[in-house]
């Protein structure tokens, strides 16, 4: 290892990233970050635990270097199986990942090959379009939206990233009116009451005054309701910047409570991150982790903090209890291993031959229950 710390490239087909795993000057932290043509797509960060001399630090660094390569080659693996199999629900949570993790253009590749395999899969529209929108491409981020709801009105993200774009377009009447519409369909939906505070906050900011959107003191009103209901639903959201959002508002400061409302947001936007959920998925199913227990009761344990910061976001209490099927089925299975083991120790024992039996016959629709729902 360098002064620099460590360094490794990774060739993945025609793409060729770097990996650097550094620790920081204060040598609080030990930091990884990835490039991919020069430009960092990820980073990761862990803090260094006290009084580690610099054997135990290298050996960290080492391991943190090593995690983080085979993670990236373990994705890229699965990408190539799923391109295989071309199903399009993995086609769309692999999308998900790659995009969270930067590499865009690899993430449009694949909700393409989900559309392409299945033509109304509205989510893999609204994700498209969420590629598009970090690109910074507005019209081609709304056709999409538009394309995902020309199959489904009934799907909340789709209304609120178009609502998104109509921010950014500052047309905040049209972006109100998504929003009420993502509302309409989930009114627990965080981020929808997040984003109708902001827009309603600019376009008094800006004193849009066109008769669509109702008075001033209506709105001022409006604005301190959904920044409540959003703070109700995601408890991380109440920090320093969001009680300084509201101090300004009461004091009709739009500007300053603008500025400390997206930080109160900003802030947050990592407790926000989900992704965990596909990644799980993809390695279950194609990354050789079905009997890892270690690997689900990690994921369980995400899944209960994430609760514990979101209790009222259905989907969290869904995949948990997909979760507790998994362990259900991995249980079930060394179940049956143990009634084999006896048998071949005692193949006259009548007991166990039952059990395996009866454990064999009704067991097939649990696994026949738990492949529907992962399918």
């Amino acid at each position: 290892m360098s002064a620099q710390g460590l360094n490794s490239d990774i060739n993945i087909g025609s793409k060729r990233l770097h990996v650097q795993t550094s620790v920081s000057e204060t040598a609080e932290t030990i930091i990884t970050n990835v490039f991919d043509s020069g430009r960092i797509v990820e980073t990761h960060s862990v803090p260094v635990a006290e009084n580690k001399n610099n054997g135990e630090l290298e050996a960290a660094v080492r391991e943190q270097h090593q995690e983080v390569v085979s993670d990236i080659e373990l994705l890229f693996y699965i990408a190539e199986k799923v391109r295989q199999v071309k199903h399009p629900v993995s086609c769309n949570k692999l999308g998900l990942v790659l995009l969270n993790r930067g590499f865009i253009d690899e993430a449009i590749a694949f909700f393409e090959l989900g559309i392409s395999i299945d033509h109304e899969y509205a989510e893999a529209y609204n994700n498209l379009g969420l590629c598009y929108f970090q690109q910074d491409d507005l019209a081609r981020a709304e056709e999409m939206f538009r394309k995902g709801l020309n199959i489904t009105r009934n799907f909340a993200d789709l209304n609120l990233n178009l609502g998104r774009v109509y921010i950014e377009k500052k047309a905040y009447h049209e972006a109100v009116r998504s929003f009420e519409a993502a509302l309409e369909i989930n009114n627990q939906y965080f981020e929808a009451h997040y984003f109708m505070a902001r827009a309603l906050l600019l376009s008094l900011i800006e004193n849009v005054d066109n008769g669509q959107l109702p008075p001033a003191s209506i709105r001022a009103k409006r604005i301190e309701e959904h920044m409540s209901r959003a703070a109700s639903l995601f408890k991380p959201f109440v920090n320093e910047d969001y009680d300084l959002a509201k101090k300004a508002i009461e004091d009709k400061n739009f500007s300053e409570a603008e500025k400390h409302y997206s930080e109160a947001f900003t802030k947050t936007n990592r407790r926000m991150d989900l992704s965990f959920e596909n990644e799980f998925f993809l390695k279950f199913m194609y990354g050789g982790k079905g009997k890892d227990n270690q690997f689900i009761g990690r994921y369980v344990e995400r899944l209960k903090y994430a609760i514990n910061d979101y209790p009222e976001y259905a989907d969290l209490h869904n995949n948990l209890g997909i979760a507790y099927l998994i362990m259900c089925r991995n249980l079930f299975l060394k179940a049956l291993e143990e009634f084999r083991k006896a048998l071949r120790i005692n193949p006259l024992f009548k007991k166990a031959e039952k059990n395996l039996k009866l454990a064999e016959n009704d067991g097939k629709g649990f696994l026949i229950l738990l492949r529907a729902i992962l399918k």
